[in-house]
């Protein structure tokens, strides 16, 4: 082929490219400079939760482990000795009057059975004398000398029947049958505690105070149990030796409860109504000292408050805020003044 057509040929492709490149920086340049550009949106607000300002009862609390006791209680003594045969079971429920348990002694069941027959016995000499007596076969002073016996027997009969009787242990009220000290079979010595009968429509919590709230509790003090508002019935005024506490009680109704169970009590020791309230993650120090965030128009504002009582997730507001006031609720980190904000409406 000719070279000079071939020349001619790339010079001609080589303007074509060139004017093409022109193009296309032309068209770019239009685009940087002269295409309208999108306008980007503007940033959404962060949603915050929020609580309106309002009076309300806030309660200081402490927390005290107390016991379960019965109230009325007592312990069935053993009056004399044998071996025990239980009728019925712990936490069985009884009347007044229910045999609970005995104590085997043939010794005394063999004097009492002796004793009934004697006087039986004694009951029909007597009276067999006596109708003789009218008859004219015995004196007077027989008759009578007889009727000795027989009371005698009569006496004897009594005795025997109340040591037998005392070898039983029936049940002094309606209650529930607590422990037995002594297990069944076993043998009894007079004097010995044998079981626990109580209450269980009459329960107590024992509690152990620090002494340093001694000062501030009194009876009739308010007391939270089980979820359960309760008063202080009774507050020792003296430490106890071995605890270094001051012992108190308060009574609960509690059908189900478990006598001797650990319970925990909330004892109330300050209590303040109708004062502003905010719950407590609403607060945080800046420059050591305490703010909020208010909500006013859906902008933030920095205010700073001074605090009172605090219990658990609340704490009374003594200045800095009104009643009505919309303030952030939660999490206020993220957060500074003049900032927009949408309110969370769950």
């Amino acid at each position: 082929m000719n070279p000079r057509i071939i020349l001619n040929t790339l010079s001609s492709k080589l303007k074509i490219i060139g004017l093409l490149s022109t193009v296309l920086v032309l068209l770019g340049v239009y685009i940087l400079y002269y295409y309208p550009k999108p306008k980007p949106h503007p940033p959404s607000p962060k949603i915050v939760e929020t609580t309106i300002v309002s009076p309300a009862t806030i309660e200081k609390t402490i927390k005290l482990i107390g016991t379960i006791r019965p109230k009325h209680a007592t312990i069935l003594i053993a009056k004399g000795s044998g071996m025990l045969d239980t009728l019925m079971t712990s936490g069985q429920t009884v009347q007044k009057g229910d045999l609970i348990a005995k104590i085997t002694n043939p010794d005394i069941e063999k004097s009492y059975q002796l004793s009934k027959e004697t006087e039986q016995l004694e009951n029909i000499q007597y009276q067999r004398l006596k109708s003789l007596q009218k008859s004219g076969f015995v004196s007077a002073r027989e008759v009578e000398e007889k009727k000795r016996v027989w009371i005698d027997s009569q006496k004897e009969k009594a005795k025997t029947k109340i040591e037998l009787k005392n070898m039983r242990f029936y049940a002094p009220f309606d209650g529930v049958i607590g422990a037995f000290k002594i297990k069944e079979g076993a043998q009894v010595t007079e004097g010995a505690p044998v079981v626990t009968i109580y209450d269980p429509n009459s329960l107590i919590v024992e509690i152990d105070i620090p002494c340093t709230h001694n000062n501030s509790i009194e009876e009739n003090q308010p007391i939270y149990i089980l979820n359960q508002l309760y008063h202080l019935s009774h507050v020792q005024k003296m430490i106890d030796d071995e605890t270094h506490m001051c012992p108190a009680d308060a009574e609960i109704q509690c059908p189900h409860c478990l006598v001797g169970t650990n319970v925990i009590g909330q004892l109330v020791v300050s209590k303040k109504i109708d004062v502003l309230v905010i719950p407590t993650q609403a607060l945080f120090l800046k420059k050591g000292k305490t703010h909020v965030y208010k909500v006013i128009k859906n902008k933030i504002e920095l205010v700073v408050v001074k605090t009172g009582l605090q219990e658990k997730e609340k704490v009374e507001i003594i200045s800095g805020l009104k009643s009505g006031d919309q303030i952030v609720s939660k999490s206020p980190e993220r957060l500074y003044p003049g900032m927009d904000v949408s309110i969370y409406k769950g």
